[in-house]
């Protein structure tokens, strides 16, 4: 923690912050709203391809491991505050993407932090730390992976180029009544978009027309830096200028344009000069995964789960439209398989799909998660298991497939199984919420008590809940079953835990 042995606390919305850490917090949060701010574009130079020196990123103003300390912060607030997504799938795809972009940045070795948002709107954001969010709104509505991977580049950007820090440096004035302004209007904002904008505005009007124009050199910055992230990691470099141009394109007659128009303003000189600086760049791109049109007809199955419009008829008309692009219709068969399935129960029909696919695709990792989803809601509990021990055998590395392995084992009552194999994911593929969860879980029915409270204990305190995970280690800790390791694990955990909540 930053701050140490401080009574005096405040709190804005239910968000409690130490009196040391709040100036902190002031001036870092002034720097993640004023990097959104809108404008008309400065008169003259606005084409320039040369960026103006903004000075070393983040200078000495705020060390990377201060950053790092607020951005995990900063991220217990968004678990608790945003609905992130926990679909397996397209979270692993994700989190690929953004590792491969992340590898080819300018600071391949910060640790970057990739997670989608369940929310209809077309937005992504940066968090100090290297945290990076997209909305599931935005992943469907780009219409290739350089797209997507262009809005994944820009965020990284302003993160490599540390640009929260760098705003820090020129914020320092900004006082306690800002901050919570500001603090409130994002917090809001999570859940009402216009009251929180109209809080936040209410607050700084004055330091963003001060400081304006820095904030538009940082949004030409990270749009110049993403595009050859975009180039050097194998995507079309066109890719983030294209997809900002339709954005602009369809929201110049919108009632209520994008959420990230109004995060990320855009001018046409700002899309201008990246589309020279692709044009620049532009050779044939040489990287594809091929999971994007999948994760995009995933997505839209999911999406009409709750909706009045049918998924099978959304997926059965871009059939009818993908006859001359094999890739289109691809996505389209397994996205009607899973909507027949899910929707109408026609899981024989489903199945029929997917040999179809893999007749003509190969056995894709979306192709053995989907038969193995299906097996498994249409009962079939031992072939789905088979399912996913082949995609596991294909593609060792995906946590996808070892996550949904498990979690059909704990379905079909071999807990003990589920809870090797989840111990062994957690080890090597670090602890997200949703694997801690069904750990927890597994570790439960399997008879490991003291080891299932402690991570459950693990799950809330990841999500920032100290109260509720000290509760389950007082669990873990009273246990007639914990052993002596299991207790000295509990114990000390919760004297680090309570330490951190009286910093």
């Amino acid at each position: 923690m930053l701050c140490r042995n401080s009574s005096l606390r405040f709190q804005v919305l239910g968000v409690a912050m130490s009196a040391c850490l709040r100036r902190h917090v002031a001036a870092l949060l002034a720097a993640a709203l004023l990097l959104a701010a809108t404008s008309p574009a400065t008169a003259g130079g606005a084409d320039r391809l040369e960026l103006p020196q903004l000075g070393p990123p983040g200078g000495n103003a705020l060390p990377v491991y201060k950053e790092q300390e607020l951005g995990a912060e900063a991220m217990q607030k968004v678990r608790q505050q945003l609905p992130l997504l926990n679909d397996p799938e397209v979270n692993e795809y994700i989190a690929d993407l953004g590792t491969r972009l992340a590898s080819h940045s300018e600071r391949p070795g910060y640790n970057y932090h990739f997670f989608v948002i369940d929310s209809d709107r077309i937005n992504a954001f940066a968090l100090p730390g290297g945290h990076v969010g997209i909305h599931t709104g935005l992943i469907r509505e780009t219409r290739t992976e350089s797209e997507l991977a262009g809005v994944l580049a820009h965020e990284i950007a302003h993160v490599s180029r540390r640009h929260i820090a760098r705003r820090y440096a020129r914020a320092k004035q900004l006082n306690l009544q800002t901050a919570a302004a500001i603090l409130a209007g994002i917090l809001v904002g999570s859940q009402n978009p216009q009251a929180g904008s109209a809080a936040v505005m209410a607050g700084i009007a004055a330091p963003i027309q001060q400081q304006l124009a820095y904030s538009r050199s940082h949004e030409r910055e990270a749009d110049r830096v993403g595009v050859g992230t975009l180039a050097t990691a194998g995507f079309d470099p066109d890719g983030m200028p294209s997809f900002f141009q339709r954005l602009a394109d369809a929201s110049r007659y919108a009632e209520k344009p994008p959420v990230y128009l109004s995060t990320h303003p855009l001018t046409e000189s700002r899309i201008t000069a990246a589309q020279n600086t692709a044009a620049r760049l532009s050779t044939e791109a040489s990287y594809v995964s091929g999971r994007h049109p999948f994760i995009r007809a995933r997505l839209q199955v999911l999406a009409n789960e709750e909706a009045s419009t049918s998924a099978v008829a959304i997926m059965r008309d871009r059939l009818a439209r993908s006859s001359d692009d094999p890739t289109a219709r691809a996505a389209a068969l397994y996205g009607l398989a899973l909507a027949l399935s899910r929707e109408e129960g026609r899981h024989a029909q489903a199945l029929a799909l997917l040999d179809t696919l893999e007749t003509v695709d190969g056995e894709r990792l979306h192709v053995l998660l989907g038969r193995g989803e299906i097996l498994r809601a249409s009962g079939r509990t031992e072939e789905a298991l088979q399912a996913y021990r082949e995609a596991r055998a294909l593609y060792p590395g995906s946590g996808a497939a070892t996550y949904r392995h498990a979690e059909t084992l704990l379905a079909a009552g071999q807990a003990e199984k589920a809870h090797r194999e989840l111990s062994r994911a957690a080890r090597e593929q670090g602890r997200s919420l949703p694997l801690l969860r069904l750990l927890a879980e597994a570790a439960h029915a399997s008879g490991h008590e003291a080891k299932g409270y402690i991570t459950l204990a693990r799950y809330h305190h990841t999500r920032g809940d100290i109260e509720l995970a000290i509760a389950q280690l007082n669990n873990a800790i009273r246990h007639a079953s914990a052993n002596d390791y299991q207790r000295a694990r509990a114990n000390a955990l919760k004297a680090r835990w309570q330490q951190q909540g009286h910093d």
